[in-house]
């Protein structure tokens, strides 16, 4: 079974220098209007055009701004409740996924990280369910740990956004609640994987730009989530995780095979 292979600072073409950054702002005005999904669209689009070694690292960085903007513009809205526990989380699951980052082989990262997403996306929450939750002390933080680690060792975590779908908050709150938690998530484990030797330097013109995308997409969104309906907007959620989730059972079964 393939594992990933470490190859930092491959030749990068102009096209790609310049595409990515426009992925970035199409990315930062769907991630604004439907909460989730621009991160999934920019992975998806930067495993075309990179090394898959060159793709996770650097996923947490170019979508940094976009981040810190949706952030700064739905700050009333966070749910902080759900973002202080994850913090901490996020820190512990990018220590251990940086660990073990490139060890685990990709059709297990792929098959796991497509059921999570399923499951989280299309189960309901039941009373049962929603009572063992609250039992658990700091259910939260064990989100945070879990969503990062996959993040860390897959590029794309999928537990937050799944689990805002079946939350009861406002559209304002799931758009603010995850830029909270996945802005915390993105430093923490972009700085794991600058402590492990991964070099930024031959990168930061096309981060830059990267950034000057996110920002212009996401400003740009948040003068039209409001155009969505919330019935609408979560059953967008539900498709855009479900296609994504599709796409890595095939790509589990291609490595497989």
């Amino acid at each position: 079974m393939r594992k990933l292979a470490m190859t930092y600072n491959a030749p990068m073409s102009e096209l790609t220098f310049y595409l990515i950054p426009f992925i970035c702002f199409v990315g930062g005005f769907i991630s604004t209007v439907a909460g989730l999904g621009g991160g999934l669209l920019i992975l998806a689009c930067t495993s075309l055009l990179l090394p898959i070694s060159q793709v996770v690292p650097l996923n947490g960085v170019i979508i940094l701004a976009g981040q810190i903007t949706r952030a700064i513009q739905f700050r009333k809205h966070i749910a902080w409740h759900i973002t202080r526990p994850f913090i901490p989380g996020s820190i512990l699951g990018a220590t251990i996924g940086t660990l073990i980052y490139f060890e685990l082989p990709e059709a297990f990262i792929a098959l796991m990280l497509a059921c999570v997403m399923l499951w989280f996306s299309w189960v309901p929450a039941s009373d049962r369910s929603r009572a063992l939750a609250a039992r658990i002390p700091q259910p939260w933080f064990i989100v945070g740990v879990v969503h990062t680690f996959l993040s860390t060792v897959s590029g794309a975590g999928g537990l937050m956004q799944s689990l805002m779908v079946n939350s009861r908050l406002p559209k304002h709150a799931v758009v603010g609640t995850i830029a909270g938690t996945l802005l915390f998530m993105a430093i923490f484990k972009s700085t794991g994987y600058f402590l492990a030797g991964f070099d930024y330097r031959p990168y930061l013109g096309m981060i830059a730009l990267c950034w000057v995308g996110g920002i212009v997409g996401t400003s740009l969104g948040s003068r039209c989530l409001n155009i969505l309906p919330d019935i609408y907007f979560r059953h967008l959620i539900k498709a855009v995780v479900t296609i994504f989730s599709l796409r890595l059972f095939w790509q589990a079964f291609q490595l497989l095979s």
